[in-house]
């Protein structure tokens, strides 16, 4: 691998096409990235969505498909919109289970997610939230969480998870070791938790520590400073942190993914040279770039390929050790091979007929209802059955 292909295959970029184009076919050649991050301005339709994932996986190895990446939690944060099925935020999920203390319709969404993205070619999805809604002030968690309990958080993530993972789509808890207490916004600001260890082991990790339990394909950093962690530097830059904490104490074997690299918590505040060695030496596999805010509407920008320059430079300069750089790709290599489903032997019209079904919206309006009931619940499962047979 060139200094440059090795720089890029620790990236997922983003881009503004909603096609295969020259530029694009070029950026995969000069880079050869681990994959892209789809934000809305990528999508128009189920089809188009269909045919973009083909044609940039057609530019890889079938061995060694790229990581097609989406926020797709739910609610607010939902890169694919009608006619794909939108469920509720979190929050809702969270409600329905401490209404009903039933899991089934929220495993079942998370397998209608699945079921949604696998069909269009889109592998791995930055969900769940693992932040405990613990601070009403946070701008920017809020009803992305399921709970302002830890132990809720941990049961209802857990289980999507486990469901997406099921169907090959790749689950990534999120964001390491929590953004809940925050009263900034890691987008525009370098939040900062101030509790000592025990009160972080108590609320924050204790989500993240159900994830690796249940065998989370990924975990995403925070930009967000915790003192009682790391004086200096936050959770992405913190070898205390990532590998101190997760890899050693938690025992985390997958992968460690930046939350995008464009966020004001880091960019900005440190040169590229430092984000990327500092990044790479704290412990990430994975750095996000390619724009896209916090409801994915903003285009891409120079940032990502500063930085990946920045590492192809380091590489050449061989100031990052060829051992460190291919740490992170068996690991990337490790998880496709256990977790990524092969690509189905099914026409695209029938992979497409999934999407936004009269089955799947059923579920999404019991949900969208925090107070349904498990008659309600009951009676889904019996239509279902009767359906099937």
């Amino acid at each position: 691998m060139t200094p440059q292909h090795q720089a890029g295959a620790l990236f997922i970029l983003g881009f503004d096409a909603t096609r295969l184009d020259t530029e694009l076919e070029m950026l995969v050649e000069r880079w050869r990235p681990a994959g892209f991050i789809l934000f809305r301005r990528n999508i128009e339709s189920p089809r188009q969505l269909a045919d973009l994932c083909h044609d940039l996986r057609r530019l890889y190895p079938e061995s060694d498909p790229p990581l097609l990446c989406v926020d797709q939690e739910g609610g607010r944060v939902a890169r694919l919109r009608r006619p794909f099925t939108e469920l509720p935020s979190a929050r809702l999920l969270g409600r329905h289970h401490a209404r009903t203390g039933s899991l089934e319709l929220i495993v079942r969404a998370a397998a209608i997610t699945a079921a949604e993205l696998t069909a269009v070619g889109i592998n791995f999805n930055f969900a769940p939230v693992m932040d405990v809604d613990s601070n009403p002030a946070n701008p920017v968690i809020g009803d992305r969480a399921f709970s302002h309990m830890p132990e809720s958080v941990a049961e209802i993530g857990c289980c999507q998870i486990q469901a997406f993972q099921q169907q090959g789509l790749l689950a990534c808890a999120k964001h390491f070791p929590g953004h809940g207490d925050t009263s900034s916004d890691s987008h525009v600001d370098l939040p900062l938790v101030v509790k000592d260890r025990t009160a972080l082991d108590a609320l924050e990790l204790l989500p993240f520590r159900a994830a690796v339990r249940a065998g989370v394909a990924a975990i995403m950093t925070a930009h967000v400073l915790y003192p009682a962690l790391d004086q200096i530097y936050p959770a992405t830059l913190s070898q205390p942190i990532l590998t101190g904490l997760l890899r050693d104490e938690m025992g985390f074997d997958g992968l460690i993914v930046t939350d995008n690299m464009e966020m004001q918590g880091v960019w900005g505040r440190w040169p590229a040279d430092e984000l990327v060695s500092r990044g790479l030496a704290a412990g990430c596999d994975l750095f996000i770039g390619g724009g896209g805010g916090l409801y994915g509407q903003q285009p891409q920008t120079h940032i990502q390929f500063s930085l990946m320059q920045a590492l192809t430079e380091q590489i050449e300069q061989g100031r990052v050790s060829a051992d460190r750089i291919q740490a992170s790709l068996r690991r990337i290599s490790a998880v496709k091979r256990r977790w990524l489903a092969p690509i189905e032997s099914q026409t695209k019209a029938e992979a497409l007929r999934r999407i936004g079904s009269a089955e799947h919206q059923q579920v999404a309006d019991a949900l969208a209802d925090a107070s349904t009931t498990s008659e309600t619940i009951n009676a889904i499962q019996t239509a279902n059955s009767d359906r099937r047979g």
